[in-house]
């Protein structure tokens, strides 16, 4: 975080990254900012997002500014209103939930699909990285290797659409590393994934699958705990 002119703090950039995602654009970035502020509280439900001013505050044109605004208003973040400007909308549950939902059946058929067409390269890899994964705590680290080894499912899948659909999904409900914010999560996580691992290597796909969408499923519930702690939730 960074101070402006006037002392309030600002979040700058965030990864906003989801594993397995490619490299942002301008736009993705300032979304992530801007769901940043919201999330901190910077921005509340019912505030305009003034463009120029935004712009400046994050040292970018207000082309990325008016593309962010346009994403978050489909994500439900904003409200885009013509000839007004935008609004802080405030997530709801039911959107929360079904994020989480839509990236646990996308990584869940990644996992099945890497159960039946995974080489002996890919599942020596993969359980190369659930080793790893099961032996750090520091959130940080933890996020890092989580992101490689999905990265990593996507490919042991052998499939271009399936790895196109997980690089979509770069859009983060809980802004920054989940562990860090929910981080009571990371050991059940890091138990879920051995498991999905185990699953794979054991040729059951539908057990990995199943694990995978669960995870995400306990995810959303506790990233709406937060995001109802923090305010953030409209009605």
């Amino acid at each position: 975080m960074r101070k402006t002119p006037d002392n309030e703090y600002v979040s700058g950039w965030d990864s906003g990254h989801f594993p397995g995602t490619v490299r942002q654009t301008g736009a993705q970035r300032v979304a992530a900012a801007i769901r940043r502020l919201i999330f901190e509280g910077k921005l509340r439900a019912g505030d305009r997002v003034r463009q120029e001013e935004l712009a400046d505050r994050l040292g970018v044109s207000r082309l990325p500014v008016r593309e962010a605004i346009i994403a978050l208003d489909r994500e439900g973040w904003l409200r885009a209103e013509a000839h007004r400007g935008a609004y802080v909308a405030g997530l709801d549950e039911n959107t929360v939930h079904d994020h989480y939902e839509i990236i646990g059946l996308v990584y869940g058929l990644a996992a099945r699909r890497s159960a039946e067409r995974g080489t002996p390269e890919d599942l020596a890899e993969l359980r190369a990285l659930d080793g790893v994964l099961g032996s750090v705590t520091d959130a940080d680290e933890f996020w890092a290797a989580n992101r490689r080894l999905l990265t990593r499912l996507l490919g042991a899948a052998h499939s271009h659409r399936l790895t196109a659909v997980g690089g979509l999904l770069t859009g983060t409900i809980i802004p920054g590393n989940f562990f860090v914010e929910v981080p009571e999560t990371l050991q059940a996580h890091q138990t879920a994934m051995h498991g999905v691992v185990t699953a794979i290597e054991a040729g059951d796909g539908e057990g990995a699958e199943r694990q995978l969408v669960d995870t995400f499923r306990r995810a959303g519930k506790s990233a709406v705990r937060l995001l109802r702690h923090r305010g953030v939730l409209g009605e």
